[in-house]
């Protein structure tokens, strides 16, 4: 329990995630058919068989999550107390730093090509939907933001009987790194991104307790 706290204020909302990634473009339609005609035989035949769809393009990546805000400073701060007669605690130190923003989404595959058309006379087999493209790959998470920094506090007294005054110190935290975007679906999907790097320690924080008269 804080008797007195010089404690930067913890961030209420994480760092913005990243930016979902758009659907890969269509793939080319096949090439048609064509039929030949024997006139030996007065019959149509398969001269060239439509071709297949081309695959669809790969989904665009989703965008990386922001990187967390470095932590609030501790605020400095002056304690006098006079007479102390019982347990004092002075609490001080920066708060801890922002997380990270998710990495967004890789996009979807795009569609397959349609197939080529059949030829005039229908002789020939026709041909089949491309295959779906690849999915985009999913952003890195956010780097967590640094803790904040501390401060130096002074305390001053008078006369310390049956009390005490004790100082609870601390370097604040970093946030917690971003969670990394999935990869969009497609053939195949995309990968998943990384989660964000890890900010640093914020700076410590001093107590001075000093007896005036």
């Amino acid at each position: 329990m804080c008797s007195f706290s010089f404690v930067g204020a913890d961030y209420t909302t994480k760092a913005p995630d990243g930016g979902n990634g758009s659907p890969g473009t269509k793939g080319s339609t096949g090439t048609a058919g064509t039929s030949g005609y024997n006139s030996s035989t007065c019959t149509y035949y398969c001269n060239t068989p439509p071709g297949n769809g081309g695959t669809g393009g790969q989904g665009t990546p989703g965008a990386a999550g922001s990187q967390g805000a470095k932590g609030l400073p501790a605020p400095p701060g002056r304690v006098q107390l006079g007479i102390v007669t019982g347990a004092v605690t002075i609490c001080a130190g920066g708060g801890k730093g922002q997380d990270g923003g998710k990495g967004g989404r890789g996009g979807i595959g795009g569609p397959g090509g349609d197939p080529g058309a059949m030829d005039p006379q229908a002789k020939c087999t026709a041909a089949s939907r491309g295959q779906q493209g690849r999915g985009g790959n999913g952003g890195n998470g956010g780097k967590s933001g640094d803790g904040g920094d501390g401060t130096t506090v002074i305390v001053t007294y008078t006369q310390i009987t049956g009390g005490s005054i004790t100082p609870n110190t601390f370097s604040a935290n970093p946030g917690t790194p971003g969670d990394p975007g999935s990869g969009g679906a497609g053939i195949p999907n995309g990968t998943d991104g990384s989660r964000g790097a890890v900010g640093s320690q914020g700076s410590s924080s001093n107590v001075i307790i000093r007896q005036e008269a």
